[in-house]
């Protein structure tokens, strides 16, 4: 592989050759079949609805809730405690209102320049990104803003471990993680009855009103949170995903066809070209796509 995958977190997930070498066996002795949505059960089917809602729908609003409490409480301690400039050991080192320690490994890159020397740490706070990363454990704080970077495990540990949101938002979270998202992320297709979807689906839709959003903006989410608990787009996101799934397959299957599917007399054409013909041949192959073709070829690949 020519680069490390991520994770939603941005954590750089490495695959050794030798791994990726069996997961290649593994795949080729897969046989290929069309994706068709009827292949998932009832219970994959609501799995699957659950997730989209809670990274799609759910993630969203909250990022922007933690973002404006966030900033907020990044400009009292720039007030109070000069957080923003500095420096050890006269840093902030616990949470004014709960005494917990906060932790500076992820900010700054302080970890990976610095390794467990903490008084060569950059104990600078410059936002409210890097204040957020302070009340998470390391591996969950990786990362980029409050953006998809930053998953919905991430944005509900804020919640939980930050004093400054709401009792009711808190509460709210709890139950979010530990009856819906926890048990979402283990894939335990099994679980995902009929009551459990609806149970989820009261638990999004109260955190939801619980954040106080403006009128319209609450019944935008709140009437997409129920779009898809009664599966009204599920069936046409699940079409564009087998239309991809095959759309992979039959370009896997012309790759390999390579030039096989080429017909004798281009060939006979080919081979019959002097050398200035060929040459002129291969320099128009390499030369770049202008725009109009290369619309052309988008247009060709996605239809």
């Amino acid at each position: 592989m020519d680069e490390d995958q991520s994770t939603s977190c941005g954590i750089k997930r490495h695959i050794s050759p030798e791994l990726q070498n069996h997961i290649d066996v593994i795949a080729a002795k897969c046989p290929r079949k069309e994706a068709n949505p009827s292949d998932l059960d009832d219970d994959q089917k609501r799995w699957l609805v659950v997730g989209i809602c809670i990274n799609s729908v759910i993630s969203p609003a909250l990022r922007k809730h933690v973002d404006s409490i966030l900033t907020v409480f990044h400009n009292e301690l720039i007030r109070y405690y000069k957080i923003d400039t500095q420096i050890y050991p006269g840093h902030l080192q616990k949470d004014p209102q709960t005494g917990v320690y906060l932790n500076y490994e992820v900010v700054n890159n302080n970890k990976d320049n610095y390794g467990k020397n903490k008084a060569q740490f950059d104990y600078t706070v410059k936002d409210a990104i890097d204040l957020s990363k302070l009340f998470l454990q390391t591996h969950m704080a990786h990362y980029r803003g409050f953006d998809e970077t930053c998953d919905s495990s991430a944005l509900l540990g804020l919640i939980l471990n930050i004093a400054k949101f709401d009792p009711v938002i808190k509460s709210d979270a709890y139950d979010v993680r530990t009856k819906l998202r926890n048990p979402w992320a283990h894939c335990d297709f099994t679980g995902w009855d009929a009551v459990k979807y609806s149970n989820s689906f009261q638990l999004m839709r109260k955190l939801v009103k619980d954040l106080k959003l403006s009128i319209n903006e609450e019944k935008l989410i709140i009437e997409e949170i129920e779009k898809w608990e009664k599966n009204v787009r599920i069936k046409k996101e699940l079409g564009k995903f087998e239309i991809i799934f095959n759309k992979i397959a039959q370009l896997d299957e012309e790759i390999k066809k390579g030039f096989s599917g080429i017909d004798e007399t281009s060939k006979t054409n080919f081979t019959n070209m002097n050398t200035s013909q060929t040459i002129a041949v291969v320099q128009n192959h390499k030369r770049p796509l202008d725009k109009t073709n290369r619309q052309k070829t988008i247009r060709d690949i996605y239809g």
